[in-house]
């Protein structure tokens, strides 16, 4: 497995038509769509230029068929990614945790109602303590073969949504996201952190060619493509040129990036 650091601080942005900009509300949503648990949302738009190849093209479940029980990034971005998830998702809320693993980093001292775990490998699920402490569930999808959680996850189910250092696998993330809308209560969030380390033979090529900067767009975008999100942040100093080359450099630990979005708060018809 290649697994290391990217050093690439320019690339180009690739992003969503403006049309799809100022949609208003009634058109960026799918109001049937999103009340039916067994019809996934399509998104409004998708980045046509965006390289979706991969370097390795053999099958998602060969790669992840084996138990990784590690973490993918330094405990200054976990620290970081723990104290954002605490000022973010408040107590009570039933939160999905997809691309996950054993691990959710979240915040011991949050109290949640449950949090329901997805990946590629059921037994780093079944060892996630955030799923089992909570009575959570644990689902095992391949989001490249079937970019939905039809059948898993009911529509306005979660109060939040994570996805941490696992956006740059996905091969359609806008309708993952736009599925991801369904799912989510009206208000809810969904936040998705990233950082410079990943496996390259997996991740998008697109991706791999971006700096922090780009990526961070990047994922923005497929929160427009996806549609019915009316706010999108971007949180953390990753971004930062200067801290992109103390990282890459190895004086600095990994840079942390985080792209906050929130569904429209209108209520399901």
């Amino acid at each position: 497995m290649l697994y290391g650091r990217t050093a690439l601080l320019l690339g180009l942005c690739v992003a969503v038509p403006p049309m799809f900009y100022h949609l208003p509300a009634s058109l960026m949503m799918l109001p049937l769509a999103a009340a039916l648990s067994t019809t996934p949302r399509q998104p409004i738009g998708r980045i046509n230029s965006l390289d979706r190849s991969k370097f390795d093209k053999k099958p998602d479940g060969d790669f992840y068929s084996r138990p990784n029980l590690v973490t993918h990034t330094d405990d200054a971005f976990i620290n970081k990614l723990s104290n954002l998830y605490d000022d973010l998702i408040p107590d009570g809320s039933v939160v999905l945790d997809i691309m996950s693993s054993h691990v959710s980093h979240l915040p011991k001292s949050k109290s949640l109602s449950r949090v329901d775990v997805h990946g590629m490998n059921r037994e780093e699920l079944e060892q996630n303590s955030a799923r089992s402490t909570t009575g959570g569930m644990a689902f095992v999808r391949n989001l490249n073969t079937d970019p939905s959680f039809v059948g898993l996850c009911d529509s306005a189910e979660y109060d939040v949504v994570l996805c941490c250092v696992g956006i740059q696998y996905l091969e359609e993330a806008e309708m993952v996201f736009a599925d991801l809308q369904r799912i989510l209560k009206p208000g809810g969030s969904c936040i998705v952190s990233f950082t410079n380390r990943f496996f390259y033979e997996k991740a998008l090529s697109g991706w791999v060619e971006r700096g922090m900067a780009e990526r961070a767009r990047l994922v923005t975008d497929y929160f427009r493509a996806a549609g019915g999100f009316d706010k999108i942040d971007v949180r953390g100093d990753g971004t930062n040129v200067f801290t992109q080359l103390l990282s890459v450099g190895g004086i600095a630990g990994d840079p942390f990036v985080a792209v906050v979005a929130t569904k429209e708060n209108v209520p399901l018809s």
